[in-house]
């Protein structure tokens, strides 16, 4: 074989290994977009969760600086 024949070869496989990555990619870009999906959807999950979770604490701490200030009062009252 001359070299321009090697050459011609090398680059059919070279076009074929190219277009057997580019199937592959997009194969892959597929299988995880859906993964991709789910974990924002989780994301959203546990942010909203987290959210309200904070809001119930500053609300419970409300009520515990409530308390304490009534206790306070009276204490300082009976002195």
């Amino acid at each position: 074989m001359d070299l321009l024949e090697l050459l011609e070869n090398r680059v059919d496989s070279l076009v074929t290994e190219i277009a057997y990555l580019r199937q592959e990619n997009t194969k892959l870009r597929k299988e995880t977009g859906g993964a991709d999906e789910a974990l924002q959807a989780e994301n959203n999950t546990l942010k909203l969760a987290l959210a309200k979770e904070q809001q119930l604490k500053a609300a419970l701490s409300k009520r515990i600086e409530g308390i304490l200030a009534r206790t306070q009062g009276v204490v300082q009252g009976e002195q």
